[in-house]
């Protein structure tokens, strides 16, 4: 199994060219974003007809048939927060991305805007473009001409919430600053100060209103009425587009999400796991169970498929990460020491062992390992300590052996580790107290247990600098800018599961494999 692996790392990160690698033919590899469920962020009608949606993870163009655009097929970022299609053109604002056309597939950023600007509303005014954005005001944009701000002392400058084109004028919706319209001659007009705007809704019109055929609109506070309806699309069953695990359990892929729980693929669609805690930030299969460690303490899913929460009395709820050892005693790094489980010949759990900043770097312990030789490692937010039948050992940047203190992941090599550091890369740390900073693989900020061995291959996965895979002296970085097929630099997850590589985001979930056919 270990060989088979290997080989597909091998041939999937070295054996391919960048440029071959997004190639749709038989024999490259396939990139397959997998669009996460959740409410959508916004809708627009389009002028023949259909919708155009905006939704975390993807947008969608329901006209006839449906088609979706991910970070994996262009889109320029995981988080589209709002759409408008006017005269010619349709837009997408991104949260902290600025706002794009869509032209024959593919995006084109619109020039003016400050660079990383955060949009939460746009408006189709014709051919006119209105662009609401969280710290820098309203802004006015021509399709093929630059954006330019409303010289306004209060659109100008306020966070811009709501956006409405009506032939009366444009509604703008300034949060807590009110209601205001903008006239068809340019006019900027106070409709309610005292309003507390979240969305603008069509009120169907009534009496004298009816007889004329007009409508009311009304400015209505941030909450469930501003819910956006719109036609489903294709999602494949994710809770969360932002993943922090994963593993492989009883042959089924597990994906724990940040605030969407656990959820098990189940053919082309993932299930979620009813029970399990919202936070999920590792799993680690032990037989026929499954740990999940969470912000809110320890959960067991066990092979009946019930989730239960072992009384351990752990010193803090807080579970970084989880190892076990020969002995299949299970160890738990927590915000407040290491924890070590017994394991009874019967299988249940015994004796609780705690160990603390008496012998560690610092309490706050983010990693653990156990090598092949027994002994437990923990990784501190102050180094590494190894604790082993001659006594504790300890890293640290001080003493040289570490090249930052902060450590954020271990993987055992043989009775040495690998530590991933939030700043500063990988070092290699011996038993014998050496430690050895691998400088190949530069100075990235490595995310929570984000460092995974398959043979001889390191991946790693870091907080920006996408996925960096090192093996023997070669290292290969696969980040947006350049191999593309991520939706995220900010990679958090790797498993390996169905003839694929599934790789876990902070914008979502992407499977690579070989082609279109393989499941």
């Amino acid at each position: 199994m270990e060989s088979a692996l290997v080989a597909l790392l091998g041939w999937l990160f070295f054996g391919t060219p960048a440029a071959d690698l997004l190639d749709g033919a038989a024999g490259a590899r396939w990139v397959e974003c997998m669009v996460p469920t959740g409410p959508v962020a916004d809708a627009a009608p389009l002028p023949d007809g259909g919708w155009v949606v905006a939704r975390e993870g993807a947008l969608e163009l329901h006209a006839g048939d449906v088609r979706v655009f991910t970070p994996c097929e262009g889109l320029p970022g995981a988080y589209p927060t709002a759409v408008a299609a006017g005269e010619g053109f349709i837009a997408v604002g991104f949260r902290a991305g600025g706002v794009y056309w869509l032209r024959d597939g593919r995006f084109e950023a619109v020039e003016g805007l400050p660079a990383g600007i955060s949009v939460q509303a746009l408006a189709a005014d014709g051919p006119r473009l209105f662009v609401g954005t969280a710290e820098e005001g309203l802004w006015r944009v021509d399709v093929g001409a630059r954006a330019h701000r409303v010289q306004h002392p209060v659109l100008g400058k306020r966070a811009i919430t709501a956006l409405r084109a009506r032939p009366e004028g444009v509604e703008v919706g300034a949060g807590a600053w009110g209601h205001w319209r903008i006239e068809p001659g340019g006019r900027v007009r106070k409709v309610a100060r005292a309003a507390f705007v979240g969305c603008f809704r069509a009120v169907p019109p009534s009496g004298s209103a009816a007889a004329a055929g007009g409508e009311r609109i009304e400015a209505l506070p941030p909450g469930p009425a501003c819910r956006v309806e719109a036609p489903a699309g294709p999602d494949a069953g994710l809770p969360s587009g932002h993943v922090t695990a994963m593993a492989v359990h009883r042959g089924a892929l597990y994906v724990g999400t940040f605030d969407g729980g656990l959820a098990r693929l189940e053919g082309r669609r993932f299930v979620p796991v009813d029970g399990t805690p919202r936070f999920v930030n590792v799993l680690l299969p032990d037989g026929d169970a499954l740990w999940i460690g969470t912000a809110k303490g320890l959960a067991r899913l066990g092979a009946d498929g019930r989730v239960t929460r072992p009384a351990l009395g752990l010193p803090g709820e807080h579970v970084n990460s989880l190892a076990l050892g020969p002995d299949g005693a299970l160890w738990i790094a927590t915000g407040h020491g290491l924890v070590g489980v017994e394991r009874l010949p019967s299988g249940a759990t015994g004796r609780v062992r705690v160990v603390d900043e008496r012998a560690l770097p610092a309490r706050i312990v983010h990693a653990v390992a156990v090598t092949a030789d027994g002994a437990v490692w923990a990784g501190t937010a102050g180094g590494v300590a190894r604790l082993g039948p001659d006594g504790v050992r300890t890293f640290t940047q001080v003493a040289g052996t570490l090249p930052h203190d902060w450590v954020t992941s271990l993987v055992p090599d043989g009775n040495a580790v690998i530590a991933g550091t939030y700043d500063a890369g990988l070092a290699r740390l011996e038993p014998d107290g050496r430690g050895v900073a691998l400088k190949d693989a530069g100075a990235v900020w490595v995310n929570p247990n984000g460092v995974f061995r398959v043979g001889d291959a390191l991946a790693v996965t870091t907080l920006g600098d996408g996925l960096v895979v090192r093996r023997g002296g070669r290292v290969v970085r696969h980040a947006r800018a350049t191999t593309g097929g991520l939706p995220s630099d900010d990679v958090t997850a790797l498993a390996v599961f169905g003839g694929a590589v599934w790789i876990g985001t902070r914008g979502g979930l992407v499977r690579w494999s070989a082609a279109p056919s393989d499941t």
